[in-house]
């Protein structure tokens, strides 16, 4: 009875040892993080002021895995951020407007992940660089009617407006926890500290964001 006791654990222990052994072997890994994104306040040059709200984004990814430590991600962060803003007058200092909006954000960008441990379970820390392009939803311009050949209703006019529009350098640093549950899935829990180099901002902004996500392994 002992020795069937003993040979039932070493039968269960042996799939878990071998996939603590080889837990993320050189290979590609696809995955999406789900972005929560902390109020920040920025003021820029003048004197005006923006206040972000909390928001929700998503990011995708794909990534390749040089060993269980290292890993190479490039990814497409989206978001669309509620704002308020105060806007001070260039010519009369004692007048503001106050205005409302949202403000879309991709950012195409490379990050670098180190896993700690080699286990299955491991904090890992990550850095990334970017390039962000954002639509403020701002008008620059006038009302303005195009008209074009429509497949199904013909030839149609509509109203557009174009916005106020802008890229710049972005960089992030970052801390979490990996699960691989197996072989082909796993759970990551991080937090991410985010620059972008404003042109007209008083300083660099920073931006909070914590995410969830889950990866694919092939």
């Amino acid at each position: 009875m002992r020795t069937l006791i003993v040979s039932a654990l070493l039968a269960l222990g042996l799939p878990w040892s071998a996939f603590a052994q080889e837990t993320r072997p050189p290979g590609s890994e696809f995955g999406f993080d789900v972005v929560y994104q902390l109020s920040q306040d920025i003021t820029f040059d003048g004197g005006s002021k923006i206040d972000f709200s909390d928001d929700v984004g998503i990011t995708l990814w794909w990534g390749y895995r040089f060993n269980e430590h290292l890993d190479l991600q490039g990814a497409l962060d989206w978001s669309e951020v509620s704002y308020d803003a105060t806007l001070q007058s260039a010519i009369a200092p004692g007048v503001q407007a106050d205005v409302s909006g949202d403000i879309e954000t991709f950012v195409p960008k490379l990050v670098l992940n180190y896993n700690i441990l080699k286990g299955p379970l491991t904090p890992f820390l990550n850095a990334g660089i970017g390039w962000a392009f954002v639509d403020t939803n701002i008008p620059n311009s006038r009302v303005q009617v195009g008209c074009w050949w429509d497949p199904w209703w013909g030839y149609i006019c509509t109203p557009y407006q174009s916005t106020r529009s802008f890229d710049d350098f972005t960089y992030q640093l970052g801390a979490g926890v990996r699960w691989d549950l197996n072989k082909s899935y796993s759970l990551r829990l991080l937090y991410e500290k985010h620059w972008i180099d404003y042109s007209e901002a008083s300083s660099t902004p920073d931006f909070d964001q914590f995410r969830l996500g889950m990866t694919f392994m092939f």
